[in-house]
């Protein structure tokens, strides 16, 4: 089973955001607030914040352990991006992007839920190509 969770509009950028997921991807959730708690970035404290929130869905929506919960996917998305100016010489003006990110953090307790999902999807695409064979043997 899996437990969701989103955060939206974090001010910082996505590749800002991507430097610190890497370092906490597939690993089991202890491990993960350890290494955030360690992690001398901004968004460290967001995504703590965010992991924690995982956490508490999966225990009480879900009713998994708390114990046996790895971080089976977690991805951001750039959000809205506000434009300000800056002005320069001559009359002229830079334009300054201010970004934002959203950011999903999805927990599983299976440890095999990641071989049953590419097991579905190749089972799909085997499908579809029996579906493709058929139709050009008409």
């Amino acid at each position: 089973m899996k437990a969701v969770a989103r955060v939206r509009n974090i001010h910082c950028s996505s590749s800002k955001v991507k430097l610190v997921i890497d370092l906490i991807r597939n690993k089991k959730v202890t491990e993960a607030l350890i290494i955030l708690d360690h992690t001398n970035k901004k968004v460290a404290y967001e995504i703590k914040k965010l992991l924690n929130s995982a956490i508490s869905n999966a225990t009480n929506n879900h009713s998994m352990q708390a114990d046996k919960l790895y971080i089976y996917q977690i991805f951001v998305g750039q959000g809205r991006t506000n434009k300000r100016t800056l002005p320069r010489a001559k009359g002229s003006a830079d334009i300054i992007r201010k970004r934002h990110s959203h950011i999903t953090i999805v927990l599983s307790d299976d440890p095999q839920e990641k071989q049953k999902d590419l097991a579905l999807i190749k089972q799909k695409i085997a499908n579809k190509k029996q579906k493709v064979m058929k139709g050009e043997n008409k």
